[in-house]
């Protein structure tokens, strides 16, 4: 059917009060419901980029130019297409486009290096390459091993803003005119013919390559079918009842699952406003949600701690913003309180790449602080006992969870023994995390399997000593490794960010002396190292693995 055609289609039977009762058609990819909505809602906005409004009429040209711009570069379905962008319209724009002709996109962090660049795209044989202008570089340095790249399209990240951008757009991100020989420019791109016909697109197609940030070796590519896609936005949209009328604000980085899925595909599916920052700032952050009047986010819950604690915090009214999710981390009661007190809403989920993000889930209205909630629509869940996967644990008793539902993604991309031990038979998904469920159904994290720390024996994770160690009133942030030791095996080691009031004013040794009446004599640290800061990833989650590198590196060299 031809886009004339469809307009008639879609004027005629997408009515209003189909509409508010919020098109649930999980047989459609993610692509065909954004131009529904583009025609539904035309005037309306779908993109707002530091106050630059793209309407949904608009919005829907540029996908159509876009993939028009990639056709012409010769991608047809099937085909990958590497996207190295922080948040932009462009990101959004190049995304939906590439799905509009049946090909697959691969979401990459523009902090990526030359050698991981070079690894993904070689291993996914990516045809075209979107970057931005902090990529050109590496691609520069790259551009002779990566026989499979035909084609680099080349974006500043400031070729969307208004004339006075509000909040104020990172100075370092403007237009710097790099040099990148045969590259095309984003304007030239997309000054190209819009498509005609979108791509006969099977909803069990292969939609997204997302890969991990490869913890354990080189990073393997998820494998997103177009019906986790959409079912993974509709599972975020029930669990927060978003609707059209919502305005969502986009800060962590579209290239990880969490705010892919929660943050940008959440809004394309229900047709509500997508606010996008590129980079995440406090002040700038509560600038935009009190002036745009967002109601909806989803941040790590460091993050959350950060703004809490930031002088900015309590400035700005943003009780607007009644929706945050949280996730990556144990959240001080403390903090959960300043933001209750302004009518905000803080719920804990859970997710991973594998199963398109959202899997367990806090209901607002019954929300439990210290879990991750309860399974979400249409997720199954088994908590498997490790010694004996067969069998399922008993409530109160600690296993690894299995998730199963139709945001499950369908293996590693040329990764057949890894695909094996995670995708297991009868549609699971094996996450590697350690839980156990209580009564009512609600989930607790204990731990990475991976993670574990074995003291004299005993099984200690991670996230428990740091839950209870946010309850210390001088820790702002923590993290837990295990450190080898000669008779026990290994012993808890703990890096802390003291809150600026306690700097100077407490010792190392105080704070074990305490931990020790908290927790039981095998978990408590018996090291604490006091850091500025911790080391963090793009969407502000500890990165636990540097740590525990350093760590290594220091006793190799005593």
């Amino acid at each position: 059917m031809g886009f004339k055609a469809w307009d008639r289609f879609w004027e005629k039977t997408y009515t209003d009060d189909w509409f508010k009762e919020g098109y649930i058609h999980g047989k459609e990819p993610l692509f065909r419901h954004i131009y529904n909505n583009s025609l539904h809602l035309r005037h309306r906005t779908a993109i707002n980029f530091y106050g630059r409004l793209i309407s949904w009429d608009e919005f829907r040209d540029l996908i159509l130019r876009a993939a028009g711009g990639l056709q012409k570069l010769g991608i047809k379905k099937g085909d990958r297409v590497y996207i190295g962008l922080q948040n932009s319209p462009q990101f959004v724009i190049a995304y939906y486009a590439a799905h509009s002709l049946g090909a697959v996109t691969m979401s990459i962090s523009p902090a990526y290096k030359a050698g991981e660049v070079s690894y993904v795209v070689n291993d996914a044989g990516a045809k075209v390459m979107i970057i931005e202008e902090s990529v050109v570089p590496v691609f520069n340095e790259i551009k002779d091993i990566i026989p499979s790249v035909e084609h680099v399209v080349v974006t500043a990240m400031d070729e969307y803003i208004p004339e006075e951008p509000f909040p104020a757009f990172p100075a370092d991100l403007r237009a710097r005119g790099v040099d990148c020989p045969g590259a095309i420019a984003w304007k030239d791109f997309i000054a190209s013919e819009p498509i005609t016909e979108m791509a006969d697109v099977d909803i069990n197609d292969l939609a997204l390559l997302q890969y991990t940030s490869g913890t354990t070796g080189r990073p393997k590519g998820a494998m997103l079918t177009h019906k986790n896609l959409v079912n993974g936005a509709w599972i975020n949209s029930v669990n927060y009842t978003m609707t059209v009328d919502d305005r969502t604000i986009a800060i962590l980085p579209m290239f990880h699952v969490t705010s892919m899925n929660d943050l940008l595909n959440n809004p394309m599916f229900t047709g509500g406003e997508l606010i996008i920052l590129t980079r995440f700032d406090v002040e700038a952050f509560l600038q935009a949600a009190e002036r745009y009047k967002a109601t909806y986010t989803v941040l790590a819950t460091p993050i959350v701690i950060l703004m809490a604690h930031h002088p900015a915090f309590g400035k700005y009214d943003i009780s607007s913003m009644t929706k945050i999710g949280i996730g990556g981390a144990s959240l001080p009661p403390a903090v959960a309180d300043k933001y209750m007190a302004m009518g905000i809403s803080l719920t804990e989920g859970y997710g991973m790449s594998e199963t398109t993000a959202t899997t367990v889930m806090n209901p607002i209205a019954a929300n439990v602080f210290g879990s991750i909630g309860l399974p979400s629509p249409q997720m199954d869940i088994r908590i498997a006992d490790i010694s004996d996967l067969s069998r399922d644990v008993a409530i109160g008793e600690e296993g690894e969870l299995w998730v199963k539902g139709e945001s499950n993604g369908i293996g590693y991309w040329n990764n057949p023994e890894a695909t094996e031990e995670t995708f297991v038979e009868g549609g699971w998904v094996r996450t590697g995390d350690i839980v156990k469920i209580d009564e009512k159904g609600y989930i607790y994290i204990c731990g990475r399997l991976k993670e574990m720390i074995k003291v004299s024996a005993y099984s200690v994770f991670p996230a428990e000593v740091e839950q209870y160690m946010f309850a210390h009133p001088a820790i702002m942030d923590c993290c837990a490794i295990g450190i080898p030791h000669e008779t026990k095996g290994e012993e808890v080691k703990a890096f802390v960010v003291l809150k600026p009031d306690y700097v100077g004013k407490i010792t190392e040794e105080e704070i074990i002396e305490w931990a020790k009446g908290q927790m039981a004599h095998y978990k408590y640290p018996r090291t604490i190292e006091f850091r500025a800061n911790l080391p963090k990833g793009n969407t502000g989650k500890v990165e636990r693995k540097v740590l525990v590198a350093e760590e290594k590196a220091k006793r190799e060299n005593c």
